[in-house]
């Protein structure tokens, strides 16, 4: 299934934000992330944002998407329109950076508990030998 963003003015007031679920205002800046279908398996599917509404952008496996029709804006609405995907980008790749650094975490947190596992078990093997020597002079004391 292919993705996309579209980008355009809102035609009416009849479309509403999925995100706030407000409508967009006649002539507002609306974005919407559209779901292309194989032929006979019915309509695109698209849903709209408000420009400011919009968090993410993200495609199939998170890949990024194409925006189409940015150039029927306005010069200074195709600014604020780039301004704001390049800001969800940025905020995406944080968020990316922070999950590895959680991953990372968890792995030192892993290789702690495994470190401490084997030390318990060399210190078990240590008194078990410690045991068997007492053991073991008690009974040369006895003989």
């Amino acid at each position: 299934m292919k993705q996309y963003i579209e980008v355009g003015y809102a035609l009416s007031n009849r479309v509403k934000c999925q995100n706030c679920l407000q409508n967009i205002v006649k002539d507002d800046i609306r974005i919407g992330h559209v779901l292309t279908r194989p032929p006979g398996f019915g309509f695109d599917k698209k849903i709209w944002y408000h420009l400011l509404c919009l968090t993410s952008i993200k495609g199939d496996r998170n890949q990024d998407l194409d925006i189409v029709n940015i150039h029927s804006l306005k010069e200074g609405d195709q600014q604020k329109v780039r301004q704001k995907v390049d800001q969800i980008k940025k905020s995406s790749y944080q968020k990316k950076d922070q999950k590895e650094v959680k991953y990372l975490s968890k792995q030192e947190h892993f290789q702690n508990y495994v470190k401490i596992q084997k030390d318990l078990h060399f210190n078990q093997k240590l008194r078990q030998q410690a045991m068997f020597f007492q053991k073991m002079d008690q009974t040369d004391e006895q003989w």
